[in-house]
């Protein structure tokens, strides 16, 4: 996703190397999010999946989910789309700043996708294995929120298992008032990555409910 500080964005744009046999479609994932996640740097994939973050919340991309796997998209090429949409992309899988993206080179709107839920994750479960998921935290906010300006603000919650970033991306509408440490949180997010730090992503002011510190 496109933030950076001091050259923070890396994404592979100019290596655009497809793997002999991996074209359009192919038999080897047949469209699915899991099995195109498993393909290497540089491949051509085409998946389907259910928008689980829309357009403009964090940038011009967004994310696809397919049951239990999901990947983010660099570009919507133009287009606005919206939650639930079930779309079909195609491109190139690039590392973005540490996160498996695909640099779309076509997106076509197939209808209405399945509904996608939030998994329930401990805090110190979110990592590699759960990248590009729609997961569902509860926690203590630990420390300050810290302004990490103009790309948003971020803060560190765990729920006693190990802390997880979470990051606010200015496009999601997120209020800041009552951030703090020590307040308890339930949040919903995209659990992404940036370098070499995992995080989890609110969408929009829903996705992050303070609770009672009771």
């Amino acid at each position: 996703m496109h933030r950076s500080s001091c050259a923070r964005l890396v994404l592979l744009l100019g290596i655009s190397l497809t793997v002999p046999g991996s074209v359009l479609a192919r038999p080897a994932h047949g469209g699915t999010i899991a099995a195109a996640r498993r393909e290497p740097l540089g491949a051509t994939v085409t998946v389907i999946g259910s928008v689980t973050v829309p357009t403009g919340a964090f940038d011009d991309g967004l994310a696809l989910q397919q049951n239990d796997a999901g990947i983010y998209v660099l570009d919507s090429l133009g287009e606005s789309f919206a939650l639930g949409s079930e779309l079909k992309v195609t491109g190139v899988l690039v590392d973005s700043s540490g996160l498996l993206a695909i640099q779309p080179s076509s997106i076509q709107s197939v209808g209405r996708g399945q509904r996608i839920e939030a998994e329930c994750r401990a805090t110190g479960a979110v990592g590699e294995r759960t990248e590009g998921q729609l997961l569902r935290l509860r926690g203590t906010m630990r420390g300050p929120l810290v302004d990490d300006s103009p790309y948003g603000f971020k803060l560190d919650l765990d729920d006693g298992s190990g802390p997880i970033q979470v990051f606010l991306y200015p496009g999601t509408g997120i209020a800041t008032d009552g951030l703090v440490d020590g307040r308890r949180l339930s949040i919903v997010c995209f659990s992404s990555q940036f370098e070499t730090e995992y995080e989890c992503d609110p969408r929009s002011p829903a996705d992050l409910k303070l609770l009672d510190n009771r």
